[in-house]
């Protein structure tokens, strides 16, 4: 249905919104059977180039170029289950290529026969021998794959000297440029970031040469989490729900005031999640890009049902506010189980929005994207947030995830707000523990980078008592 039309029917009473808190059947095979929404998403190695505009307003109706909204989705993450890695990595040989803090000398990439049906491969570099520093050689043993998609290809694998896990993505590298991602990585170090432990350069037989990252290796993911509990039929336990929440906002305020990074693609699968301590970490960084003032970037980024308004409406000068956009469309995902706004296409991501946020107000469309000005839209009100949920869900969870998905970029809570938000209270105090009694994880190890945009009232609230008289 043409979305001018769907918006019509919302305005005269003839489509209602479905309550998130009701029947999810429905909504949770869509979830089950797309995978949370996962597109195919640019991965650009050098710097953006303003797009055309993905949204075109005018006075009377909306026009859309379909074929650029909508993409065939990636291989699953979780439906990953070949036996052997891809073919273009036999064979596979370590370039001489000199990088900062790392010197590549030649390996040859040996076959060996792994146990039962997996082949794997290793992967041997060479680090140090710098600065008087000891050359060290690494190899890794690839052992599966854990997740695909248009940026190549991650697969878990094993230090062979220390027997250590670890995750390796796999990226094909531009001759001409140097890997944005990589850029940013060597850049982050912070408890909720995944870690870098090196990189290191391979060709294939075609002479197509490979990034490498070696990550650290965290079994599960968020999105896996959520589906665990939808298919049980039970909710998220609530002390989870914030324990991961904060986490997220406390990694974002880390790369969005320290590191000066946008994220553009949150959404639960690329939140990692220990299952013993529950320490959460942000993950592919692919998307990722530092902002500069005046600079335009491109909109089609972020996967659809975290996608922020302003990026629908063609945005090309955001801010980071689109990451927290995301975190909110996260949280409610944690609160309700299932995506809250499932678009079909990048058009129907809008109609799915405007059926719960309402029609944007002009002032609203300007804040979003000064180029449009001239719009006509049914009048929709705003579906109350407190109808949206079940009633276990305690007010503070409402009010943070109606701070933090305005359709205005500026009038959203920053990371940092967000991190001190009522919501997260209980994570503050001294005696709050994991289910199964064990502490949480480290939440309140603030640097002095960390806090340095922080007026003294946001410290004071970001910062426990106990904490504080500890530092």
């Amino acid at each position: 249905m043409h979305m001018m039309q769907r918006l019509k029917s919302i305005a005269s009473g003839r489509s209602s919104v479905s309550d998130p808190g009701g029947d999810l059947t429905t909504k949770r095979a869509k979830f089950d059977q797309e995978g949370g929404g996962e597109i195919l998403v640019e991965r650009h190695m050098v710097d953006d180039v303003a797009s055309t505009v993905d949204l075109h307003i005018s006075s009377s109706h909306l026009n859309f170029d379909a074929s650029t909204l909508t993409t065939e989705p990636p291989a699953r993450f979780e439906g990953a289950t070949m036996d052997q890695l891809p073919r273009e990595m036999h064979g596979m040989t370590i370039r001489d290529i000199k990088t900062d803090g790392h010197i590549e000398t030649e390996f040859d990439g040996t076959m060996i026969n792994g146990k039962g049906t997996m082949t794997g491969q290793i992967l041997a570099t060479v680090i140090g021998g710098r600065d008087g520093q000891p050359k060290q050689t690494i190899s890794y043993m690839a052992e599966r794959i854990v997740g695909t998609g248009s940026f190549g290809v991650v697969f878990q694998a094993k230090c062979v000297e220390t027997g250590e896990a670890v995750a390796i993505k796999k990226v094909l590298q531009d001759k001409r440029y140097k890997n944005r991602e990589l850029q940013i990585m060597l850049l982050l170090d912070h408890p909720n970031v995944v870690q870098l432990k090196h990189y290191f350069f391979s060709t294939t037989e075609k002479d197509e040469i490979y990034l490498n990252l070696v990550l650290e290796y965290v079994s599960e993911t968020l999105h896996r989490t959520v589906k665990y509990y939808s298919r049980m039929n039970q909710h998220v336990p609530l002390i989870y729900v914030k324990l991961y929440t904060y986490q997220i906002c406390r990694g974002l305020a880390y790369i969005h005031h320290v590191a000066g990074v946008c994220h553009r693609d949150i959404k639960p699968q690329n939140l990692l999640v220990n299952p013993h301590t529950h320490q959460l970490k942000l993950c592919d960084f692919g998307s990722a890009k530092k902002l500069v003032p005046g600079e335009p970037n491109i909109s089609y980024i972020c996967s659809r049902y975290y996608r922020a308004p302003e990026l629908i409406f063609g945005a090309t000068e955001y801010t980071t506010a689109i990451d927290m956009w995301s975190v909110g469309c996260v949280l409610t995902e944690l609160l309700i189980g299932q995506p809250l706004f499932p678009g079909e296409s990048g058009v129907d991501q809008l109609v799915e929005i405007i059926k719960i946020l309402g029609t944007p107000t002009r002032e609203e469309i300007k804040c979003m994207n000064p180029n449009c000005t001239e719009f006509k839209f049914p009048q929709i009100k705003a579906h109350p947030w407190h109808k949206l949920f079940h009633k276990w869900i305690p007010p503070e969870a409402v009010d943070l995830v109606s701070r933090l998905l305005q359709y205005s970029p500026n009038m959203r809570f920053t990371s940092l707000e967000a991190c001190a938000h009522p919501f997260f209270d209980e994570l503050r105090d001294p005696n709050t523990r994991l289910p199964n009694g064990n502490p949480l994880p480290p939440l309140f190890s603030f640097t002095t980078q960390e806090l340095e945009v922080a007026s003294p009232e946001l410290v004071r609230r970001l910062i426990p008592e106990h904490v504080t008289c500890s530092r």
